[in-house]
């Protein structure tokens, strides 16, 4: 845990210091306001509910003042060693229907987690607010909740919550969370509606407010009144799109949402001949031609420019254009899709322009998940043997060999993955998706630190071009199920959709 993130509560001190400091060993605190109660014996204690009078610092004070210190902040916690004089205070408190649960115990205190504040009715107000907002998932960063004395989520069971947590959690923390990670990286690629996160200093909220970028656009946080963090928020407020605050006994939780540019959409149609689409595709769709280091510029954009892998079209096909507009544009949402094959929200798969799926329908889809893929293809044979049968017995074990040893260098994890798939019936077709730019960059830095150079691998043993036309496509068809392989190791919310084929063209 970081330092900034150690609490160390200020208290007003009921009771004896000796007795005190023996208790609480060496926990950080700081004693800010020394309280006492007027009473004789334990009989006229009862006489503090009637007049509420208290000796704060050696002055007489009315109780209720020292509760709205308590509320602005000037001390965390009202801490009582005598368990009967707690019960004054407390009876007191309910008597004004009140619940300020900063009065506590010196043994709740001795409890207490220090890594954050924490006040189990305002965990409550949270939770019961999400239950009624459009917040339907949640990232529990610091692992706030399984820090604090809540079991369940009070009943909402609306907002999915998970957790990063380092620790072992005890088993009833299911009861609050859907998955346990133990880093950040463990969450992948996944984006939630919030990011809950604790109080910190005001510099390191900023470097985790945008650490989470990758995975919400909103952050909440609760702020004591009076703390660091409160101001830093309150002096930042034009840095946020958004600021929203849930106001609790000891202070606020803040919604802040971050400020989102409108999003650079693009969808690229791979082509290597005309096409009739021009001028007719929805917007955000621009026809790319792959190969062109190859073939004459039909006057698309052409993935032979910037750093390129143009000429190796003849052998890994549309992958020629993906390396490109990866390499060379800076879409934050951009998809693949073919001159005849475009994904469709439809079941009616009959070609149409006005089918297609639009820029503001992939948008919608992506707020809920991080990927739209074409609908999972059930082969009736393995993906190994379909490929013998396209390509000849002996070329794609001798292929796959190849591949198996560069990712077994670039990428070790995957090799058992991939090994997988090639025996398995199931895949993602055709290499077709619309993401966001932290997934396409992810998929493209693995997937070309091994296939262009097993490729050339290939190529230095096996004159391609000269054999027919699947065959000599064989690295392409290994290509194409890579982004199935890729999928099963990553934790991504997949939108399967249908695609529309176009006979003829």
């Amino acid at each position: 845990m970081q330092d900034d993130l150690k609490f160390i509560p200020k208290i007003f001190l009921c009771g004896d210091e000796t007795e005190f400091f023996s208790q609480v060993g060496n926990r950080p605190f700081k004693i800010v306001g020394k309280v006492k109660i007027f009473y004789e014996d334990e009989k006229k204690l009862l006489d503090f509910l009637q007049d509420g009078k208290i000796l704060f610092n050696d002055e007489v004070k009315n109780f209720d003042e020292l509760l709205k210190l308590l509320q602005s902040g000037t001390a965390d916690y009202l801490v009582v060693n005598n368990f009967n004089e707690y019960g004054a205070f407390r009876n007191y408190i309910l008597s004004r229907n009140l619940f300020p649960t900063q009065v506590i115990t010196l043994e709740h205190f001795k409890t207490l987690n220090l890594e954050f504040f924490n006040d189990v009715n305002a965990d409550i107000s949270l939770l019961l607010h999400l239950k009624n907002s459009a917040i339907k998932t949640l990232l529990d960063v610091d692992g706030y909740f399984a820090k604090g004395q809540l079991f369940t989520k009070v009943g909402n069971d609306f907002t999915e919550i998970d957790v990063v947590s380092d620790k072992l959690l005890p088993s009833i923390a299911e009861n609050i969370y859907t998955h346990v990670y133990k880093n950040l990286s463990e969450v992948g690629f996944k984006r939630y509606d919030a990011a809950l996160i604790v109080e910190r200093a005001g510099i390191n909220f900023d470097s985790m407010f945008v650490m989470l970028e990758n995975f919400t656009d909103t952050v909440i946080t609760y702020a004591r009144t009076g703390s660091e963090l409160e101001q830093h928020i309150l002096n930042s407020v034009g840095n946020f799109s958004n600021v929203n605050g849930l106001r609790t006994v000891a202070g606020n939780w803040f919604f802040l949402r971050r400020h989102t540019p409108p999003e650079n959409f693009c969808v690229y149609v791979v082509c290597y001949k005309p096409t009739p689409h021009d001028g007719k595709l929805p917007d955000g769709y621009k026809i790319i031609q792959a190969g062109r280091a190859l073939n004459p510029d039909l006057g698309y954009i052409g993935d032979n420019t910037g750093e390129n892998i143009s000429h190796l079209n003849l052998y890994l096909n549309e992958i020629t254009a993906l390396y490109w507009f990866w390499k060379n544009t800076t879409h934050t949402v951009v998809g693949l899709v073919h001159y005849r094959r475009f994904f469709t929200e439809l079941d009616n798969r009959d070609f149409a322009y006005e089918k297609i799926l639009t820029k503001d329908a992939a948008l919608k889809i992506l707020e809920r998940y991080d990927i739209i893929i074409s609908k999972v293809s059930y082969e009736f044979m393995i993906q190994q043997d379909l490929l013998k049968n396209d390509c000849g017995y002996e070329l794609p074990i001798f292929a796959e060999g190849i591949i198996k040893k560069h990712m077994l260098k670039a990428q070790p994890d995957y090799v058992e993955t991939f090994e997988n798939l090639m025996n398995s019936v199931t895949m993602y077709r055709s290499h077709l998706f619309i993401t966001r730019r932290n997934v396409l960059d992810a998929y493209c830095k693995w997937l070309f630190s091994f296939i262009v150079d097993a490729t050339e691998e290939v190529l230095r043993s096996v004159p391609l071009a000269n054999l027919p036309f699947s065959p000599r496509r064989l690295m392409a068809f290994l290509a194409e199920r890579m982004l199935t392989v890729w999928l099963i190791k990553n934790r991504l919310r997949i939108k399967e959709l249908p695609f529309m084929f176009i006979e003829g063209i």
